[in-house]
C-alpha cells in the first residue's frame, strides 16, 4: 500500500524503515566455503601500489605493466568497487601535494579504464602527504605513489 500524504505529516518515512534497516544491517552474508574464500584471496592481493618520479603524475612502464596485472586480476575477480587513492611526499606544501596526490589518482584511473575497467567501479582519493608509508623519513620517496585496493 502505498502512503497517503497524510502519513508523512505523521511518522517519518524514515522511522517506518528502520525496523527493516536494522534488520538488514544485523544480517550475515551466507558463509562460503573455505577453499572458496581461499580462491578469492589468492587472486585479489590486498593492494597494488605504483610508485611516481618526483612532482610527477606520469605512469612509468613498470606501473604499466602493474595496471595489465590489475586489470587481470578486476576482471577475474570483478569487485564491487576499487578504490585508487593518490598519495604525495612532504615536500612541497600541502595544498599542491593534495593537488598532485589527485592527478596521481585520475592518471591511475585513467589507464584502468582504457584497459576496461569500468569508470563507475573506481573511487579516487587524494590524500596528499597526509598518509607517509614511513613517517620517519623527512621525504620517503615510497610516499609518492597510488594504492589500488578493491572490495
Amino acid at each position: 500500500m502505498i502512503p497517503s500524504n497524510r502519513s508523512s505529516r505523521g511518522l517519518p518515512f524514515l522511522a517506518i524503515l528502520a525496523p527493516a534497516l536494522a534488520l538488514a544491517a544485523c544480517s550475515q552474508p551466507p558463509s562460503e566455503s573455505p577453499a572458496a574464500a581461499a580462491a578469492r584471496k589468492s587472486s585479489t592481493p590486498s593492494d597494488v601500489q605504483l610508485f611516481f618520479d618526483h612532482g610527477s603524475s606520469t605512469l612509468s612502464a613498470a606501473a604499466d605493466q602493474k595496471l595489465d596485472e590489475v586489470a587481470r586480476l578486476y576482471r577475474e575477480g570483478n569487485p564491487l568497487v576499487m578504490f585508487v587513492a593518490g598519495h604525495a611526499d612532504n615536500s612541497g606544501g600541502e595544498y599542491p601535494n593534495l593537488v598532485l596526490s589527485g592527478q596521481r589518482a585520475l592518471a591511475t584511473k585513467q589507464a584502468l579504464v582504457a584497459r576496461g575497467i569500468p569508470a563507475e567501479r573506481l573511487q579516487l582519493r587524494a590524500m596528499g602527504a597526509s598518509l607517509p608509508s614511513n613517517p620517519n623519513e623527512p621525504v620517503p620517496a615510497d610516499n609518492r605513489r597510488v594504492v589500488i585496493t578493491w572490495r
